[in-house]
Order: structure tokens, then sequence, then C-alpha cells
């Protein structure tokens, strides 16, 4: 394919959601700058939230962790098929908030013996880039406490999260592409302009040099 696919991963609190929005704006004047979520478009995870708010529960309430884990894996490849691999046919770069290891680490299916199931992702497209947002575990925490609005999840507590990051240090090893560590505990300025400049080396491997400079 002629685009170049780009997932942002790391633990809750480590900024995701806000640098692929910092991304999108610093990409607005540029043709085939596409950012995304892999939750947009979701229809089984939503089935499940509506069955949940019909029961006045939360989904984590209603239904078993291994039945999200399978549902959200669903949805990520039918959005991909739908969504992001129409995207890169055409030469777009895909920024993507979460993708196969976040996955695999929010998931973890092998503790369940469905380890087997990780076979299942094989079928998308390897990112040509991985971006990890390197963070303090407090830090990732206060940032989590500022959220309002919904119940914190296990994996927001401390707990959760140094089990996160332990599960992403131990399969970022075993990716067969190229990821780069950003340190998280900067300014949203520096972890933008770091994870742009590692967006803009992947892209001029095969592009013209100055396509995507600003």
């Amino acid at each position: 394919m002629e685009g170049k696919l780009i997932a942002i991963m790391g633990i809750d609190g480590s900024g995701k959601t806000t640098l692929v929005g910092n991304l999108q704006k610093c990409g607005s004047g540029i043709e085939n700058w596409k950012c995304m979520s892999i939750f947009d478009n979701s229809i089984f995870t939503e089935e499940l939230e509506m069955v949940a708010r019909q029961q006045g529960k939360t989904r984590r309430e209603c239904f078993s962790k291994e039945l999200r884990s399978i549902t959200w894996r669903s949805d990520l490849i039918n959005n991909v098929f739908r969504y992001v691999i129409p995207e890169l046919e055409k030469g777009s770069t895909i920024i993507l908030d979460r993708y196969t290891l976040c996955n695999k680490v929010y998931s973890n299916l092998e503790r369940s013996g469905l380890g087997y199931m990780d076979k299942i992702l094989e079928v998308l497209p390897s990112p040509d880039l991985g971006i990890y947002l390197d963070v303090d575990i407090d830090v990732a925490l206060r940032r989590i406490n500022k959220r309002t609005g919904k119940e914190r999840a296990p994996y927001e507590k401390k707990e959760g999260l140094i089990d996160l990051e332990r599960k992403y240090k131990k399969l970022m090893l075993q990716e067969g592409y190229p990821i780069v560590k950003i340190n998280a505990n900067l300014s949203e300025k520096e972890v933008t302009r770091s994870a742009l400049d590692a967006i803009i080396r992947v892209i001029n491997r095969d592009k013209g040099k100055d396509m995507y400079e600003r």
C-alpha cells in the first residue's frame, strides 16, 4: 500500500488522545493526512453498551473481560478494513489512537487461555511506525485524576497502570516494526514535536523530503 500507518500507544494518562488531536491540527493543511481513533464507528462494542445501558449498568458490570476484549478486537478489525486500508491504498498517512499492540495489552487474553486469538490480528497491516508515550506512573495518575464524568476502571488505578506498563514493555520487544519511545512527561508541544519529527522521518524514506515539512 502507498500510505503510511502510524500507531500511537501507551498507558492511560500518557496522552495518546491529546497527541493525536495535536497531530491532526499539525496536518490540517496537508493532503492525505488523517488521524483516527479505533473506537470510532464501533458496531459490536456499541451493542454491548446499549444492553448495559438498558440494565442501568456499565459494560464491565454486565459482560466478562473476555467478551469485552473480543468485541473490541472485532471492532478494530472491522474499522481497519472499512476505513484505514482504503486510505492507505490512496496513499494517506494514517495516525491511529491505539492499534493492535494496545489491543493485546489491554485484552490480555493469553491469561485466559485465549492467547491464540492474537493470531486474528495478523490479518491487519503492520504499522510503519509505533510511537510509545513513556510516562511516569505518578504523572499518568495525576492526569487521570483530572478527568471527570466517569468511574475509574481498574487499569486507571496505580496497580493497573503498573501492570499495563509491564505488558507494553514485554510485548513491544515482540513486535516486528520500529517503535520509538517519547518522553510523555514533557509538555504537549514538546511531545507533539518529537512525534511529528519521527513521523516525518518515516514518510521521507520514500517521499520527497519537503512534502510534509512545516
